[in-house]
């Protein structure tokens, strides 16, 4: 495992057996960071607990899923965070409440096709995912929305 994994993993495991969260400071502020994507990786190594990691988050725009439910505008952010070789790809988007959430990518049970699969808000969740606790997964409402499944794939409902 890599640090970043057994980092979320214990997190996860004292989530469960303590049933409290790993508390977390407020946000960082994005006003002074250069471009969306420097504010998009600094949210996401806050609320995954990496400020002082040497891990990478680099991103660009995802032409296949927009930003905003139902938007056509503007694309989602994919962001990869990668550490010694081992790599995590994440899809930026709002929720229907319009807060900013982050979604692992990972390949669909069905189409085989990237997706977005796990609501990923802290480290606890990331470690969950990464055990398979599937009692402590909610997956992601936008798994099913997701047009990336291949044509006609039951994940979408097609």
């Amino acid at each position: 495992m890599s640090p970043i994994e057994s980092a979320a993993v214990d997190a996860a495991i004292n989530r469960a057996r303590t049933r409290q969260a790993v508390h977390l400071a407020p946000e960082p502020s994005v006003h002074t960071a250069p471009d969306e994507q420097t504010v998009l990786a600094r949210l996401l190594r806050h609320r995954l607990g990496l400020a002082n990691h040497p891990a990478v988050i680099s991103g660009h725009s995802d032409e296949r899923h927009m930003l905003l439910p139902g938007g056509i505008h503007y694309p989602a952010v994919a962001l990869l965070l990668s550490h010694q070789g081992w790599s995590l790809r994440f899809l930026a988007t709002y929720n229907d409440r319009r807060r900013l959430v982050f979604d692992v990518v990972d390949t669909c049970p069905y189409c085989h096709e990237p997706v977005p699969t796990e609501e990923i808000g802290r480290a606890e969740d990331l470690g969950d995912y990464l055990l398979r606790s599937r009692d402590a997964l909610g997956g992601s409402p936008r798994f099913r929305l997701s047009p990336a499944h291949a044509v006609g794939c039951r994940a979408r409902g097609d």
